[in-house]
């Protein structure tokens, strides 16, 4: 009978969890998680750019780096937009934008390599430019988790 009580406490509970999950849309859940990690890595950027720098100089002159680079933008970019292909006025745009920008690196950076050597050679990668970008990266996932934050 305890085992049986049990059971039904899990499936209860589990049955609670999904209720609430399916309060959750997909287009919600790529917010949360596109926003988290915008913040995680503009502070990461912005505390510590020299050891991306570091990390980032010897790793940029390998070819295989604009493939997996590439790969792993249009693996996030397809996410993003089949996901969340809103065109919104608000701040949840920022998602649906920055996801056909990692569409369209993916694609560039898996059919033209070259592009990504050319413009590593164009642009100097300096601490300022690096914490630069940590802050650029802090402000667009704060201003979505602002607002994922005010609609909760």
């Amino acid at each position: 009978m305890t085992i049986l009580l049990h059971s039904q406490d899990i499936t209860t509970a589990a049955r609670d969890f999904n209720a609430e999950m399916e309060q959750f849309t997909r287009a919600e859940l790529v917010e949360w998680v596109v926003a988290c990690a915008l913040i995680v890595v503009g502070l990461s950027l912005l505390s510590r750019p020299r050891a991306w720098i570091d990390a980032f100089e010897p790793a940029a002159r390998h070819p295989l780096v604009p493939l997996l680079s590439g790969l792993y933008a249009l693996l996030v970019g397809l996410v993003v937009v089949s996901a969340h292909n809103l065109w919104v006025t608000d701040v949840r745009v920022i998602i649906t934008i920055l996801g056909w920008v990692a569409l369209g690196s993916g694609v560039v950076l898996l059919l033209a390599p070259e592009v990504y050597a050319f413009m590593l050679r164009r642009l100097p990668i300096t601490p300022a430019l690096m914490a630069f970008r940590g802050v650029v990266r802090i402000a667009l996932g704060g201003a979505v988790m602002g607002y994922l934050l005010s609609q909760a």
